[in-house]
């Protein structure tokens, strides 16, 4: 456990609430400027007798003014949400008991509270886990009530977290909550700023190459790849987001051709195993609403193959492509509760996947599309 007191924080962050300058704040408590300025800045705290007359100050206690939190080692943090995350897969109501106590317990960790409150969201859309319904009979909760207390939990996290990387993903979990309670508007205006921002691929190669200057070409390299693995990610996703979108024969099969080039030369499938089989599903659908019957039937026969050939336990960092980032994509980094919940979620994942295939292809719209096709019924075995 980490612990740690955030007096100049809070300091800082009152007196600029309050509009008021630092060396208004040391006139005031008979200090120089520049001690104000350290104390904000962690180089300093101020002396045990100011404590007081600063909380009167800001109007504040002086556990506020210290700001006092406790914050978990990453790995206790993993095990406590994968402790949660299967308690939920069984009894929703006893997992959402076990989340509010721990919310309470640790108030003040960022990074736990932003896990507990991407489960509430799981749970408020009538779900057990990402990849399977809640069980009505077993103590259904209420979504609203779900949903309202991921909020408070992401307002939390933006209110105590400083790592820039939390915050963005606490603002993004938010919009994603807002987003499912049908609150388009609040969560467009969440998102827009954090994707309106400026490119950050210059500020990557440069600091890359500052790396190489200074020898640190591990670091350099990891850094690349990152970069690499995000953008790819993106390519994909829009991809197959956008076929979905525009229902277009011709579009669908272009971005088909351009999702498999990228994938397979960028090694994907040891990062995102299942995504052929949703990307082919979707092409598939798209060509057969088309009335490209062989085309529909071919892209439906790719996404059977690949649903079979799925490998949900490759480690990435086998590919020379990802073989710096075992220390981001290795699960056992966290502990080994977050590595067996990850192993369990990828089955579940894949398994799930299997099951949707398994359903779309004998759904009526396919048989009436193929009628006694013989390539069909290949597909149906």
């Amino acid at each position: 456990m980490n612990v740690t007191v955030n007096i100049g924080r809070t300091i800082a962050r009152e007196r600029r609430r309050m509009g008021v300058t630092q060396e208004a704040l040391a006139d005031y408590l008979g200090v120089s400027k520049v001690a104000v300025s350290k104390w904000e800045l962690g180089q300093s705290l101020p002396d045990v007798a100011l404590l007081p007359r600063i909380a009167a100050y800001f109007s504040l206690t002086l556990d506020e003014l210290f700001d006092w939190r406790d914050e978990l080692a990453d790995e206790a943090c993993a095990a406590l949400y994968a402790e949660v995350y299967a308690l939920g897969a069984h009894d929703i109501a006893a997992a959402h008991e076990r989340l509010c106590a721990l919310a309470a317990e640790h108030y003040s960790d960022g990074n736990l509270l932003l896990m507990l409150a991407s489960l509430l969201t799981v749970w408020a859309a009538g779900m057990a886990t990402p990849f399977s319904p809640a069980d009505e009979s077993d103590g259904a909760l209420d979504a609203a009530i779900l949903a309202d207390e991921a909020l408070v939990l992401l307002d939390r996290v933006l209110e105590v977290a400083s790592e820039p990387s939390t915050l963005f993903l606490a603002q993004q979990q938010k919009a994603t909550t807002l987003f499912q309670m049908g609150k388009h508007e609040e969560a467009a205006a969440l998102l827009e700023p954090l994707v309106r921002r400026q490119d950050a691929s210059a500020s990557t190669m440069l600091l890359a190459s500052a790396y190489r200057k200074l020898d640190r070409d591990d670091d350099a390299l990891e850094l690349l790849q990152a970069e690499r693995l995000r953008a790819a990610s993106f390519v994909l996703s829009s991809l197959m987001q956008e076929v979905g979108m525009r229902d277009d024969a011709a579009f669908a099969q272009a971005a088909d051709d351009a999702s498999e080039a990228v994938f397979k030369a960028l090694d994907m499938g040891s990062v995102n195993p299942l995504f052929p089989v949703t990307m082919s599903l979707e092409v598939a659908e798209t060509l057969r609403r088309a009335g490209e019957n062989e085309e529909a039937l071919d892209a439906l026969a790719r996404a059977v193959d690949a649903a079979a050939a799925i490998q949900v336990h490759r480690d990435p960092s086998d590919s020379p492509l990802w073989d710096r980032m075992a220390g981001r994509l290795d699960p056992a980094q966290a502990g080994e509760a977050w590595a067996k919940h990850k192993a369990s979620q990828a089955d579940e994942a894949s398994a799930l996947m299997r099951q949707a295939i398994a359903e779309r292809v004998s759904s009526p719209e396919w048989r009436e599309l193929t009628g006694d096709d013989p390539r069909f019924g290949e597909i149906l075995a």
